[in-house]
Parts: C-alpha cells; sequence; structure tokens
C-alpha cells in the first residue's frame, strides 16, 4: 500500500505561465536593478543571466548528469560584473521581482485542492519533488495555499541537480527516511517525471495535462496513466500496492 504520495509542482499541481524571454520583462527588471547602481542594457542583462546560468550548468556537470541552477546566484553574478555585492538577501528579492515581472499567470488546477485534503484524510503523507526555484515556489505555494499540506519539499534549486537525476528522487527519500516500496510520484512531464521515477525506482502516476510535451514520451512506461488530466484519479491509488 502507498503510504507517500510525491508530487511534482509546475505543470502538475499548478498551471502557470512565464516568458522570460518577453522584452518588457527584461526592461522592467533593468529598471529594478539601476536603483542599487547595477548599470546594464537590456540586451547585455539578458545576456549575462543566460551565460550565468550556462556557467552554473557546467560547472554542476562534474557533480551530477543533470545539474540545476540557483537563480538567486545568478543574480549575485549580475551584480558582481558591475563591481557590485549582492547579499543573498538582496538576490532573493531581485529574483522575487524577475520573477513577479515574467509571471502571466498563475493558479492552482482544479481539483488540486479536494484530492490532497483526500489523500490527508485517508492518513498518507504528502510530499513535493520539483525542478523549482525555492525563492519563487516556496512563496508561490504559500499563496495558492498548499504548503500546509506536505510533509517535506525539496525543490531542485537547493540540491544542485534536477529531475530527472535520480539523486533528487534519492535525496528525498534519504531525507525524509522514506521506503521507495511505500512511495509514488505524480508528474506531468515524460523524461523528468516519469523516467525520473523509474530510474530511482519509484513508482510513477504519469498525469497529462495542458503542460505535458506532445511531442516526446517516456523511455519507460509509467505504472499508471492519467490521460484526461484529471488529478483526482490519484485517490484510486489508496489502496493500491
Amino acid at each position: 500500500m502507498y503510504k507517500n504520495f510525491i508530487f511534482d509542482v509546475y505543470g502538475t499541481l499548478v498551471d502557470i505561465h512565464t516568458n522570460e524571454y518577453d522584452e518588457t520583462t527584461w526592461q522592467k527588471l533593468r529598471d529594478t536593478l539601476s536603483f542599487y547602481g547595477v548599470e546594464y542594457s537590456v540586451t547585455e542583462l539578458r545576456e549575462a543571466y543566460f551565460s550565468s546560468c550556462e556557467l552554473q550548468i557546467t560547472l554542476g556537470k562534474k557533480r551530477f548528469v543533470h545539474p540545476e541552477v540557483d537563480v538567486v546566484e545568478v543574480f549575485r553574478h549580475i551584480f558582481e560584473n558591475k563591481n557590485k555585492k549582492a547579499s543573498r538577501s538582496l538576490a532573493t528579492h531581485i529574483a522575487q521581482q524577475f520573477r513577479a515581472f515574467s509571471t502571466e499567470y498563475l493558479r492552482v488546477f482544479d481539483g488540486v485542492q479536494e484530492t490532497l485534503r483526500e489523500l490527508k484524510r485517508a492518513g498518507k503523507k504528502l510530499f513535493v519533488l520539483s525542478n523549482a526555484q525555492t525563492c519563487f515556489t516556496r512563496p508561490e505555494l504559500n499563496k495558492l495555499g498548499l504548503t500546509k499540506y506536505f510533509s517535506g519539499i525539496i525543490f531542485s534549486s537547493d540540491e544542485g541537480c534536477a529531475k530527472p537525476d535520480p539523486a533528487l528522487f534519492n535525496r528525498l527519500v534519504e531525507k525524509y527516511r522514506l521506503n521507495k516500496r511505500e512511495c509514488v510520484y505524480i508528474g506531468n512531464d515524460p523524461c523528468a517525471d516519469v523516467d525520473g521515477a523509474r530510474n530511482a525506482k519509484i513508482d510513477c502516476l504519469w498525469l497529462k495535462t495542458a503542460h505535458t510535451p506532445t511531442d516526446k514520451q517516456p523511455k519507460f512506461m509509467p505504472k499508471y496513466v492519467v490521460n484526461n488530466g484529471d488529478i483526482s484519479e490519484v485517490t484510486k491509488l489508496i489502496s493500491k500496492k
């Protein structure tokens, strides 16, 4: 019987659309940085941001197959490029501003709150394991009223690696002392979620939502598939083995 239900966030629990390539987003970010004496052109700022991300990925490949970026460190680097210093707190604030500028909408998928409540009533422990930035996602989960359902949360930005790397799944299992045979992972992405869980030897329910890539298929078939994006189908696993 599954005792632990582990969820992806974006595309599974949360419906979101961001646009980090929109010119207005970068103009707003440039104007924000200018208040701290950090002067960039829009083009230069965009290039500095993505170059810093690429550098972190390159360095991360020395440790992980699928390294992850810490966007707070990206913004600290953006300050350093202009001979300015940013504390972790300030860089976090700027990163959150960037998120706000680039977010077009953020909402919980239909049925999510009800499903999480039903699982909790059944005595299940719920966890989050997501490719996400702590500085963005933790406050967004709080804002959406979802944090209260979870016994543990792990974001890729804190660990330096991302799904489908089994190292990230194993980190959650080790931190919360879970038995993999008692766990099921729920996610919408065929590679990060389905193949990632399979590589970590954890059962998976593939929840196909509007965010599921239509041009990709998992290398390994998941144990369960929900084709219509109805997250309430997860509750049928309460007594499954």
